[in-house]
């Protein structure tokens, strides 16, 4: 092998900031000091289908592991002191680049042996950038794992595909590799390898310090939404997992690691709502105690598809609702979905105890006051048990990003930003400032009034004080809303005079 071993590694956040790079369709985001820590999934599957085939891996999950710069320059040195040869496969973000980057540099300069690459679904989009590295040794394009595995085994490394390679201080460039599809003959994902524990249920599933564990039964998004970077990193082709690989999956987590909670990471879980109703049916039948939530559209779901979901443990379903405006919807290449629908769905979802995450963005193209105060207003009506108001974020690779570019609102190389909870850019109606300060508005009613920063959340309490208590604060709350949207409604549509 050219390689003894393999440092398979999550850089620590930069300063101040707790970055997941499983975010935004692996594109990653920045959050505050204190957020929960969130595991990257193709790092863990990168480190399991490595050991599977026999390779010694290091995992360096330093977010997980409390490893900050010099624990981590520290812990490289000792493994290098051992005379292996190691090759570090580092996870990049949009984000996090600069910072990853300049971490790859000092660890060169500590232990100029190890060999570092690169990967991460930003990564085919910032080529120019990584490129002005000459610390790097590689960069992996695409799915990572046949790429490292062949080079780690001594493969000829100009017909290793998806590797770029720095040979004498130039660049060189294989054929690119396509995205897997066998995806029910990869490896269940080691756990083990990382400090999963420390992986908790987000504050929007309300359970106490519960470990929360991800699973991913499909990669690809054939919607295609503008704005979404799952098509951009997994591609447009659906790739799923058979409803009896996904249990056994399940199954594994329940009964040997005693996992209680699952969030499910697909774009759009139940894209196939018979196979929806297979995954479900088969947790019935194995008797499998286990609570889960995902992420899906509401026209991929039917009443029988949210009964079984419902009787095999789903607890929470999260939407994209995005905009009340079906012209808007339409004007960044999502498939509409009407008020009546989200209406009809969020209500089936109440009635079977489900309950419902919406998410909305402000400032999409073709948005307005009008537009916009419609959409927030239509978040308060639904009344869903948590919402989230983001930007429209012009994400590197989408094609919202080269309409951003066309109408002269971002810069062509521009690839760093914290995160979408920030405006980041104006649209043909709005300035940049008029997209943040009603973004700030919406934000205001989503912290305070409709989610209430948790108080009186808990959903699965049952005790009868604790629901008459929450009934009554949702009421009051929901009534609070529609009287602070109405004030605030009247000072923004002064813009539009």
């Amino acid at each position: 092998m050219r390689f003894d071993k393999v440092l398979v590694t999550n850089l620590p956040s930069p300063p101040g900031y707790v970055a997941n790079k499983d975010s935004m369709g692996g594109f990653g985001q920045l959050f505050p000091k204190g957020a929960t820590l969130f595991p990257v999934m193709d790092l863990v599957y990168l480190a399991s289908y490595l050991v599977d085939k026999g390779i010694p891996v290091e995992v360096l999950e330093c977010l997980g592991l409390e490893l900050e710069r010099p624990q981590l320059l520290e812990r490289v040195q000792a493994l290098a002191a051992t005379g292996e040869t190691l090759l570090m496969v580092v996870r990049t973000s949009a984000p996090t680049l600069d910072v990853d980057l300049a971490l790859c540099q000092a660890l060169k300069e500590q232990v100029p042996a190890l060999s570092i690459g690169i990967y991460g679904p930003v990564v085919p989009h910032v080529l120019k950038r990584i490129k002005q590295e000459m610390t790097l040794d590689y960069i992996f394009q695409g799915d990572p794992d046949e790429t490292v595995y062949e080079l780690v085994t001594g493969a000829q490394e100009t017909q290793i595909t998806g590797l770029t390679r720095l040979q004498a201080g130039t660049w060189q460039t294989n054929s690119s590799r396509g995205f897997l599809q066998d995806l029910d003959g990869l490896p269940f994902p080691k756990w083990e390898l990382f400090p999963y524990r420390k992986y908790q249920l987000p504050r929007s599933s309300v359970r106490g310090e519960t470990t929360c564990l991800p699973m991913q039964t499909s990669r690809g998004c054939p919607v295609g939404c503008h704005y979404c970077p799952y098509p951009v990193g997994q591609g447009l082709a659906w790739r799923h997992r058979s409803p009896q690989n996904v249990v056994d999956e399940l199954e594994h987590l329940v009964r040997d690691l005693g996992v209680r909670y699952v969030l499910f990471r697909d774009p759009i879980f139940s894209l196939n709502p018979n196979r929806t109703v297979q995954i479900c049916e088969e947790i019935i039948r194995r008797k499998l105690q286990v609570e889960w939530r995902c992420e899906t559209r509401v026209d991929c779901l039917n009443p029988k598809t949210l009964e079984a979901m419902a009787m095999a443990g789903c607890k929470g379903i999260n939407f994209g609702v995005e905009s009340a405006e079906v012209q808007i919807q339409t004007n960044v290449g999502r498939r509409p979905i009407t008020q009546e629908q989200f209406i009809e769905a969020i209500g089936l979802c109440r009635s079977l105890g489900i309950k419902t995450f919406c998410f909305f963005i402000v400032g999409l193209p073709g948005d307005t006051v009008t537009t916009i105060l419609r959409t927030i207003k239509f978040a308060i009506d639904i009344r869903p048990d948590w919402v989230q108001f983001t930007a429209a974020s012009p994400f590197i690779g989408t094609k919202l990003r080269d309409w951003a570019i066309a109408q002269g609102l971002v810069e062509q190389d521009e690839y760093a930003y914290i995160n979408s909870h920030e405006a980041m850019i104006g649209n043909e109606h709005l300035s940049k400032d008029q997209i943040a300060t009603l973004l700030h508005f919406a934000k205001f009613l989503e912290r305070y009034l409709i989610n209430r920063r948790g108080i009186l959340k808990d959903g699965n309490r049952s005790d009868r004080t604790y629901r008459w208590a929450k009934t009554v604060a949702d009421g009051v709350s929901n009534r609070a809303a529609r009287v602070v949207f109405a004030l605030g409604k009247r000072q923004f549509e002064r813009w539009a005079l």
